[in-house]
């Protein structure tokens, strides 16, 4: 339950944020984000069904019986819903990125980053749904009262669970290595790294759930063995939101508190130009050789760019952190 509502309120303070004007408006961020959302309420919602109906017992001292099939009915949807879950906030997280970093090679990299994680999601979902010949054997195998195949679900998930522990790490260094090269103070740079770091910690939940599915590989009965990887699972989708949300927490702290936060009208933030889209950033392509300042924005890092896009958005978007590169007055 307290990731759940941890998700949840940090879901709360992003849509929030947009409320207040902040942020840059809507985008495909928001929209994947809160998609995301939704499904980990689902997954939440299917895991509590099935821990009803006794998934996580031994599956012989489930009663009656048919619950056993009840519980897999709903792993099974679980499973799937979890897929494309995962893959959304992550995809969430990348255009997020593309709001603030604008330079052309990251540009290519995080659309390259978005399309994996689609494919992923395309990928595993469509494994699992058809993980059984013929499919209803997912729920119904356990009975063994009719042939079929059915593919190794613990290979298939380890399979998965590493090709995302990769993703997240390659999400996490992409900010970090554009932050790196910015020209502002080294504790300003720790700070921004360090938000976008938090995504790591999707990736230990990750790889503990990992562990823990080999530590009860062991078990002879699937109940028992999925119920505690199921439960990490869960946290990992609650963890995903609280990383794609977490960055809008400064600027409502900004706005709110800003005594508290540590915003004052000395405060390094630097004007920044959004597209009409919402979007806006670092990089681009724009001529001219000045800091083009367009208006006062906030988010979780502040920067000025030597180059930004064309374009206006009354929304307020506050960013750390300056221009890539020399400092131009």
């Amino acid at each position: 339950m307290a990731p759940m509502i941890l998700g949840t309120i940090f879901f709360a303070v992003r849509i929030t944020a947009k409320s207040m004007g902040l942020g840059g408006g809507w985008w495909w961020d928001d929209f994947t984000v809160t998609i995301a959302w939704a499904l980990a309420v689902v997954i939440y919602s299917l895991n509590a069904s099935m821990i009803h109906y006794g998934f996580g017992k031994d599956m012989w001292n489930i009663v009656p019986m048919d619950n056993i099939t009840k519980a897999f009915v709903r792993f099974y949807a679980y499973v799937l819903v979890y897929k494309v879950q995962i893959s959304l906030a992550k995809i969430s997280v990348c255009l997020f990125l593309l709001r603030i970093f604008q330079f052309r090679t990251f540009y290519y990299i995080t659309y390259l980053m978005v399309g994996l994680n689609a494919a992923i999601a395309i990928a595993w979902v469509f494994a699992d749904a058809f993980q059984c010949d013929p499919v209803h054997l997912a729920w119904t195998g356990w009975e063994k009262l009719e042939p079929g195949t059915c593919i190794d679900f613990n290979t298939s998930t380890v399979i998965n669970a590493f090709v995302n522990i990769a993703v997240d790490f390659t999400m996490v260094l992409m900010p970090i290595y554009e932050v790196s090269k910015l020209n502002m103070s080294k504790s300003k740079k720790l700070g921004v790294a360090l938000v976008f770091a938090v995504g790591l910690v999707v990736m230990v939940v990750a790889i503990l759930r990992v562990v823990v599915l080999y530590k009860n590989s062991h078990w002879e009965s699937s109940t028992a063995m999925l119920g505690p990887v199921v439960h990490w699972s869960t946290i990992e989708c609650q963890v995903t939101i609280v990383c794609a949300c977490l960055p809008m927490t400064r600027a409502v702290g900004n706005r709110l508190f800003p005594r508290l936060i540590g915003a004052t009208t000395n405060d390094s933030s630097y004007p920044y130009k959004a597209t009409p889209s919402g979007r806006g950033g670092l990089g681009g392509a724009s001529s001219g050789s000045g800091n083009h300042i367009a208006k006062t924005v906030s988010y979780s890092v502040n920067y000025t760019s030597s180059a930004v896009r064309r374009g206006s958005n009354s929304s307020d978007v506050e960013l750390v952190g300056v221009a890539q590169g020399s400092t131009k007055s």
